[in-house]
């Protein structure tokens, strides 16, 4: 939620319930018609979920790994064709 300020997000109440990495049954807010660049690809026009990711950044803490602002969602994976190299530790998009 700390996000929503540090994107300047313009978010709307949602009915949709979160669940996944660790939770269930999170309130939501949705930030609708934004762009989103992730390296060289892009997409224009992105509606974002907006919910409460403490529970994933105490457990990243923990483990000593960096906080996270996001989680990418799978409607975004399919739509640039990523392909997830887990050996190297990279997401490829098709731009």
């Amino acid at each position: 939620m700390d996000s929503i300020a540090h994107f300047d997000l313009d978010v709307m109440e949602s009915e949709v319930k979160a669940a996944g990495a660790g939770a269930t049954n999170m309130v939501t807010q949705i930030a609708e018609g934004y762009s989103l660049e992730i390296g060289e690809w892009k997409d224009k026009k992105v509606d974002f979920v907006v919910f409460d990711l403490t529970h994933v950044n105490e457990a990243l803490q923990i483990a000593e790994a960096d906080a996270v602002n996001g989680i990418i969602g799978a409607d975004v994976l399919k739509q640039a064709r990523a392909v997830i190299d887990y050996g190297r530790n990279c997401v490829y998009l098709k731009k």
